[in-house]
């Protein structure tokens, strides 16, 4: 399909990808953060379900983990309140950092509706204290962080997914809620953070998209989509034992250790450093495998695992 990239500078990139449609509908997706965020670009693309639909899309990407709050925001909404005006439907979407600014920006975007996933209210502590793991990346910022409303259109409808399992984005659930009243929050219970994340590997996020752009959230189905693929997720076992370990290790601790030996490397690690805090015999062979298999590990691993055998 067509491409162009509509902006480009050291923060933000904005790039349009042309559907097979009449060119009226136009979903903007906003990047999430992800550790590839060093000062570069990922690759750009045109999601699966903006495909089927036939319909433009919009990639809006940063270089940094920054919630697309710099000195060169003011930029970005221009790029974008230019690149939507045409589009007579605008749907945006973002996961955490990304729903934040799908929230921010959509006025600017000229959105009908949003779908947010995990999204923040805000990191700074004045405003979100009870978001303690993201206070050092606000003070990062070196930038005040705007309230979403102060620059969104309050009145736009659409979904906010979320896992009430998690306290932060819970709290960030009440307070976005209480600023855009039109949007449907849904609780996703151990789906993680992104929330969606049982639906994400049964691969029917776009299925959700497609709900919202069509203007039909159907909640029981959302939810139905979450309990009929729960018991094959790993993320969902990971939270349900986690959260389980105080009350009842004895099913905890056997999920944990089957986890910290097959799931994904990330999945691994966290049920690793469960077991290390629980003083599990097996936590730190399972450990120190894991790293064995993984040379490039994130860095972050080292930060926790060095936090964890302190507290142990």
């Amino acid at each position: 399909m067509p491409t162009r990239v509509l902006h480009e500078d050291e923060r933000y990139r904005v790039t349009l990808f042309r559907g097979s449609g009449d060119g009226s509908r136009l979903a903007v997706s906003f990047e999430h953060g992800h550790n590839q965020m060093h000062g570069r670009f990922t690759p750009a693309h045109y999601p699966n379900y903006a495909a089927r639909m036939g319909i433009d899309a919009l990639s809006v990407q940063t270089a940094w983990r920054d919630w697309y709050v710099s000195d060169r925001s003011a930029a970005l909404a221009e790029t974008l309140e230019r690149a939507t005006c045409g589009y007579a439907d605008v749907l945006c979407t973002g996961f955490s950092m990304g729903g934040y600014a799908a929230l921010r920006y959509s006025a600017a975007c000229h959105a009908k509706r949003v779908m947010v996933v995990s999204p923040q209210y805000s990191i700074d502590p004045e405003v979100a204290p009870f978001d303690t793991k993201r206070h050092k990346k606000f003070a990062r910022l070196g930038h005040p962080m705007p309230r979403p409303e102060a620059h969104g259109d309050t009145t736009v409808t659409g979904l906010l997914l979320y896992d009430p399992v998690i306290g932060a984005d819970r709290a960030h659930k009440d307070l976005i809620v209480r600023a855009f009243p039109r949007l449907t929050p849904l609780a996703l219970p151990h789906g993680g953070h992104p929330a969606t994340g049982v639906i994400a590997a049964a691969g029917a996020i776009g299925r959700m998209v497609e709900m919202v752009a069509a203007d039909h959230i159907d909640p029981p189905a959302i939810r139905r989509l979450h309990r009929q693929h729960r018991s094959r997720s790993d993320n969902y076992r990971l939270s349900l034992a986690s959260a389980a370990l105080a009350r009842h290790p004895g099913r905890a601790l056997p999920e944990l250790r089957r986890l910290a030996r097959e799931a994904t490397p990330d999945q691994r690690f966290e049920a690793g450093l469960l077991l290390l805090e629980h003083d599990h015999p097996e936590a730190e062979a399972l450990l120190v495998t894991l790293l064995d298999e993984v040379p490039d590990a994130p860095r972050i691993w080292g930060r926790l695992l060095s936090r964890a055998l302190r507290r142990s």
